[in-house]
């Protein structure tokens, strides 16, 4: 059985390895294949997953490769995870729409819109590779904006696709750590699109515990501190839990006057820490010190997950995990990637919340649209689980986003330069045909070498 990891030199690779060590009896892979098109992260990222691969005498062999058909020969799960443009792309993708004063963020809004043009018609060149060399591959797509590769992947490819993020994981790990709770003895009703959904019910021994955080909810974000940039009136007029995304389209204003008034956008927070990182690897690689950089490669990993949404909330860093123990904590990603593959090689039913297609179960969105909402995954694949009528509040915001997302995805594909203003049109962060003119035509501009089909 092998398992291809597209865009492997992704600092959370070595995630992985950890998660595939520890489950390998119910995810028995013989062949790992990592794939990047930067060998220099290849080899800087290799050497770490090479170290904890002989370190935890990992079953199964790793190989690493700038070759995609390589990767994903007879692969039997591929799971994709690449940056179009790299950190750098990011840092646009954030500062243009800073410079009008809409807000600037890698997934929400025209970061994401930015991301999608430059990554979708990657991705189908990809899926054209795999669909020759691994037809009946399962294919589990992180690459964000995850729904809208997702919904690009399952419009124009034949693959067996899965769209996952760990947002909403995350968010019932917090659950289940504030209510003193196992995780798998609580099912929470999901609904929205990725980084746009709302959990409606948290039901634990049959009973709904959602009134309890929502009425106590100052102590929730005691306990979920990256929650407390949701007022507990808000939460009281919601009756729900909105996912983190959810900030930027709730208090958006002051999400812009907190980007704009730190020293750094959140990609230019991650360039300078991944820079440094890889740098500071190398030169301990030449040195063969491989220890220093497994102590290197923790420091530099826990300050990205104690510096997450802090410019964006206008609060400081998370503080106190210590590096060493806690290289992995929160590496939902992975853990969420394992789970799915466990789910259908034993083709045993398990609850997970997905990016998958509408199929009716959101009664006011088309039957082909991407929509994050409860599946029970087996060896089958997913099926959407119901998840009832969505408030009247929130069905305006979910309807334009989704509209946003055709206009993208149409755009991406067929360089229609109409589609794309539309696209940001519609956008609820931005609302208005001049200014989503001006962004595209900027974008257009700034990321001209890989928007070809544009030009």
């Amino acid at each position: 059985m092998k398992l291809t990891v597209i865009g492997g030199g992704s600092v959370r690779t070595p995630a992985m390895i950890n998660d595939l060590i520890r489950r390998h009896k119910e995810i028995p892979i013989k062949l790992l294949a990592v794939h990047d098109v930067s060998f220099e992260r290849i080899e800087v990222i290799g050497s770490i997953v090479r170290y904890l691969a002989d370190k935890q005498g990992a079953p199964f062999k790793v190989e690493f490769t700038t070759d995609l058909v390589q990767a994903v020969r007879d692969a039997d799960f591929i799971y994709t995870a690449i940056r179009v443009g790299g950190e750098e792309g990011r840092t646009i993708d954030e500062r243009v729409p800073l410079s009008y004063g809409v807000l600037g963020q890698e997934t929400t809004g025209p970061g994401g819109f930015a991301m999608a043009l430059r990554t979708i018609p990657v991705m189908l060149e990809y899926a054209r590779v795999i669909e020759t060399y691994a037809p009946s591959s399962w294919v589990v797509n992180f690459t964000n904006p995850a729904g809208l590769i997702t919904e690009a992947l399952t419009k124009y490819t034949g693959l067996k696709i899965i769209g996952i993020c760990d947002a909403p994981s995350a968010m019932k790990l917090d659950i289940a750590k504030y209510l003193n709770e196992p995780a798998d003895s609580i099912h929470i009703n999901y609904a929205g699109l990725n980084h746009l959904g709302w959990i409606s019910e948290v039901r634990v021994n049959g009973k709904d515990r959602l009134p309890d955080i929502v009425n106590d909810y100052e102590r929730f974000a005691e306990v979920c501190p990256h929650m407390a940039s949701f007022s507990p009136s808000l939460i009281k007029r919601l009756n729900m839990l909105p996912n983190e995304y959810l900030y930027y389209f709730y208090y958006r204003e002051q999400a812009v006057e907190n980007i704009l008034g730190s020293k750094q956008t959140r990609g230019e927070q991650i360039l300078q820490i991944n820079s440094a990182l890889i740098a500071r690897l190398k030169e301990m690689l030449a040195k063969d010190d491989i220890e220093q950089v497994m102590h290197a490669y923790t420091v530099a990993m826990m300050e990205r997950q104690n510096s997450y949404m802090s410019a964006e909330t206008g609060s400081k860093p998370h503080s106190g995990a210590h590096p060493d123990k806690d290289m992995f904590e929160n590496e939902g990603y992975a853990g969420l990637a394992m789970s799915i593959l466990a789910a259908i090689i034993n083709n045993r039913k398990t609850n997970l919340i997905l990016n998958v297609k509408n199929k009716g179960i959101i009664d006011f969105l088309q039957e082909d649209d991407i929509v994050e909402v409860p599946c029970v995954l087996d060896g089958n694949g997913p099926t959407p689980l119901a998840v009832g009528e969505m408030p009247e509040h929130v069905k305006g915001l979910v309807q334009s986003v989704k509209q946003y997302e055709r206009y993208t995805v149409s755009a991406a594909v067929s360089g229609s330069y109409d589609d794309a203003i539309m696209a940001l049109t519609v956008h609820p962060l931005v609302g208005s045909h001049s200014l989503a003119k001006k962004i595209v035509d900027d974008y257009l501009e700034r990321h001209k070498p890989y928007l070809p089909q544009f030009h």
